[in-house]
């Protein structure tokens, strides 16, 4: 077999682009590009996803060896005429028009599905991110080369459009990043094609300094650690309103860090830092007596794996199945499901440093048998093969 031809298609694509399921595409085409594939990106020039505005160029580039055509958004999204559209369609089950809703959730890039199907000739298998997109969902009707979608779902309104019974039949093979999320979709679309749990992998960088941070920021009382987008919908309100109670009887402090979309109550001790360096963020998971994953929607939850990795453990919110099975599967956390709880296993750990420190290394042993790249990088590129040879071009 000669050198496959990848076709990679994504919303959102570039160094500066911060999103769960942009990242693992642009992790997957460069492990891919530097292992003899040749891949080629089909994406956007938005940089943001909540107003998908313009900001890349058009046309071709090279990012870290890797192959990017990048397509102009047509309309530009009003997050907040979006979302009050979005509660009314979502409320009225007859006579609604389902690809209305998709063209003004967007990225709307007419261009974009132009473009996939002419350059579909030399390329030998396309690998779709996100079920949840205009991207995908029109990207999918205009392939007809073999198809893998790496659907990234969980259980939120969209999924029930029916629309997506195509977006999920449609590919040869769907690959899933936890097993939650594999059977979430089975049973939901019974779908025929080929469904394999691919995971994903983290950097589980050794030897991380955790004084690092606590100099930067001069974090000198314990802590507990939330990372990622600071947003309602993140669970995070009930992790404020624990914590003052944590607070009267505990000395801790509730360090935040991440993108700031929503106001932060002022309480003596709620630390935000922003955004950090790669090197920061691991060494404050490192130096944090645990983490904390409050988000009931994660598909996946890269930050409770890093947490793992630096042998940190992670309380996470009951609602998400995902985020349970990490926990579960690992012995590296707890799950909450209202506050009294969140209480409950906060001050176990807080009191009980042999169990902090036991915990920690089961999900560090955890995220080191499924989540690294060598494993997961070999499983893709078997499957790619294996997709290319068995179906005819």
């Amino acid at each position: 077999m000669g050198m496959i031809k990848v076709g990679i298609v994504v919303q959102r694509y570039g160094k500066e682009v911060v999103g769960g399921a942009e990242t693992l595409a642009r992790d997957i085409a460069e492990r891919l590009n530097a292992s003899g594939f040749d891949v080629m990106v089909f994406t956007t020039t938005a940089r943001d996803y909540i107003t998908w505005k313009n900001e890349y160029k058009p046309g071709d580039s090279i990012l870290k060896g890797v192959n990017i055509k990048r397509f102009p958004v047509m309309q530009e999204r009003d997050i907040e005429r979006f979302n009050k559209y979005s509660d009314v369609f979502f409320s009225q089950e007859d006579h609604r028009d389902e690809m209305e809703w998709i063209h003004r959730q967007g990225p709307y890039s007419p261009d974009l599905i132009e473009g996939i199907g002419e350059a579909q000739q030399d390329i030998d298998v396309f690998l779709f991110f996100t079920y949840l997109y205009y991207p995908t969902i029109e990207g999918l009707k205009k392939v007809e080369k073999p198809v893998v979608l790496f659907p990234t779902a969980h259980d939120e309104p969209p999924i029930y459009l029916n629309l997506m019974k195509d977006v999920f039949r449609r590919p040869d093979a769907l690959f899933f990043l936890t097993g939650a999320e594999m059977d979430f979709v089975v049973k939901m679309f019974q779908p025929s094609n080929r469904q394999v749990l691919i995971r994903t992998g983290t950097n589980i960088k050794e030897n991380i300094d955790d004084r690092l941070f606590k100099r930067n920021y001069l974090q000198y009382a314990p802590y507990i650690l939330y990372a990622g987008r600071i947003e309602r919908g993140k669970g995070l309100e009930p992790v404020f309103e624990a914590y003052g109670e944590m607070k009267k009887k505990r000395l801790v402090d509730l360090v935040l860090m991440g993108k700031k979309l929503m106001d932060i109550p002022d309480i003596e001790g709620i630390k935000y830092v922003g955004f950090v360096s790669e090197e920061e963020k691991l060494s404050a998971f490192k130096g944090a007596m645990l983490s904390i994953q409050p988000s009931p929607l994660e598909s996946l939850s890269i930050t409770t794996l890093e947490s793992f990795s630096q042998k940190t453990p992670v309380l996470v919110n009951k609602k998400s199945h995902v985020l349970c099975e990490h926990v579960e599967l690992s012995g590296g956390g707890f799950a909450y499901d209202n506050i009294d709880q969140l209480l409950h296993h906060f001050y176990a750990l807080y009191d009980n440093r042999k169990m902090r420190k036991e915990m920690g290394l089961k999900g560090y042993w955890y995220v080191k048998t499924y989540y690294s790249w060598d494993v997961v990088m070999d499983k893709i590129k078997k499957e790619l093969e294996t997709i290319v040879r068995d179906i005819p071009p």
